[in-house]
C-alpha cells in the first residue's frame, strides 16, 4: 500500500509543479491567452480553475503524505517478496569465502626510524 501512496504522490506532484507554472501571480500565464471575448472560460474563470486546482493538488498531497507515513513498513516487519526469497536462497547456497591475508599484514612498522 505504500508503494500505491508513493505513486501518487509522485503524479501529484507532476501536476501541481504543471499548474504553478503555468499561472502566474500578475494575471499573465495560461490566463492571459484566454483574454478573447468569445471564449467559454475568460481570464477570470481560467484563473479561478487554476487557483481551485492548486488547492486541491495540495490537500490530496498533504492527505496522500499522512497514509503514506501511516503505512510506511516498520524495520521488523518486511514483507518477503519472491525476490527477497530468491536472494535470501542465493546467499545461504554459497559457501563462505576466507581470504588469506599475509603474516604482515596488520603489524606495525618499527618506530626507530627509516630502514
Amino acid at each position: 500500500m505504500f508503494v500505491v501512496f508513493t505513486v501518487l504522490i509522485v503524479v501529484i506532484c507532476i501536476f501541481t509543479i504543471l499548474i504553478v507554472l503555468v499561472q502566474n501571480s500578475k494575471g499573465g500565464g495560461l490566463a492571459s491567452n484566454f483574454s478573447s471575448s468569445n471564449q467559454y472560460m475568460g481570464v477570470r474563470k481560467t484563473a479561478d480553475f487554476l487557483e481551485k486546482a492548486t488547492w486541491i493538488l495540495g490537500s490530496a498531497l498533504i492527505i496522500l503524505s499522512l497514509l503514506a507515513g501511516i503505512t510506511v513498513p516498520k524495520a521488523g516487519e518486511a514483507d518477503n517478496s519472491r525476490l527477497q526469497g530468491k536472494f535470501d536462497e542465493t546467499i545461504m547456497d554459497q559457501p563462505a569465502q576466507t581470504i588469506n591475508l599475509p603474516e604482515s599484514f596488520g603489524t606495525e612498522p618499527d618506530e626507530g626510524g627509516t630502514e
